[in-house]
């Protein structure tokens, strides 16, 4: 069952294990337990138009910080089906809503309401946490520019950016409101597959070769980019850790998977087009 939005305190999404996070100052709805801020970074330089922060509205109205995304067409929003899905059950449209284009979660850029979510289908927790990916159609076209899809996967030893806002340490209270970048590598698939609930499926990226760097609590669906001919392209969206269900470990320790954007990109492009 989705957990939407409630009281202030304490809230939690089943993400293939269930994780409670405090709240502070009402700051969050939902603290996804799948990816685990940056950590090892730093903040973000540079202008990121297509940077997404999606919120969902509490039981006061408020908005309040859920995940990352990525604007990939001036409708459309990119960002990973836990943030929005639990189990078979999707959140509706009308509690969620998306700041487009600002490095302050807070503050500026465009914002807009979410008119429809498409789950991937091939998304089935518990038992699996593959194609974790959904595309958020927006109420209304947001002035600023879509960033390009990847065509071709990144394959290991390529170098790859992870943006997002999730918490810069396990013991924080809430993430930064000032968006945070990790460079970090792409690792062959057997680091990533461990025997565990979260481990890698088709199509799911290994990344970061070092333990000290990685995504936390609140990166969820945020973009991973790869530099290709000069562009600045999307080739993944940040989804999970390898972290053992139920351990309480820091964020960073573990290695990171993440949904390759090319390998889903018929699916991508269907529900485009069919919008």
């Amino acid at each position: 069952m989705t957990h939407p939005p409630g009281t202030a305190g304490r809230r939690r999404i089943r993400a293939g294990r269930a994780v409670a996070v405090a709240v502070a100052a009402g700051v969050l709805a939902v603290l996804p337990a799948a990816a685990r801020a940056i950590v090892g970074g730093e903040r973000a330089t540079g202008e990121h138009p297509f940077v997404t922060a999606v919120a969902a509205l509490r039981d006061n109205g408020e908005p309040a910080f859920r995940c990352g995304g990525s604007l990939i067409h001036e409708q459309w929003v990119l960002t990973a089906a836990h943030c929005v899905a639990d189990g078979g059950t999707t959140l509706d449209p009308a509690l969620l809503s998306v700041r487009v284009g600002s490095r302050d979660r807070t503050a500026g850029g465009a914002v807009a309401g979410v008119s429809e979510v498409h789950v991937h289908p091939g998304h089935a927790p518990p038992e699996s946490r593959h194609a974790d990916l959904a595309l958020l159609r927006l109420d209304r076209a947001v002035d600023r520019e879509p960033v390009e899809l990847a065509d071709t996967p990144a394959r290991p030893g390529d170098r790859v950016r992870a943006l997002g806002w999730g918490l810069l340490s396990r013991s924080d209270p809430a993430p930064p409101a000032a968006l945070h970048q990790l460079d970090t590598e792409v690792i062959p698939d057997a680091a990533c597959r461990t025997g565990g609930p979260h481990d890698l499926t088709e199509g799911d990226l290994c990344v970061s070769p070092d333990p000290a760097d990685g995504t936390c609590y609140g990166d969820s669906g945020a973009p991973v980019l790869r530099h290709a001919d000069g562009r600045r392209q999307l080739t993944a969206v940040v989804s999970r850790d390898l972290a053992p269900r139920g351990t309480s470990e820091e964020c960073g320790v573990h290695h990171g998977v993440h949904v390759s954007v090319p390998h889903h990109a018929r699916w991508i492009a269907g529900v485009l087009h069919a919008g």
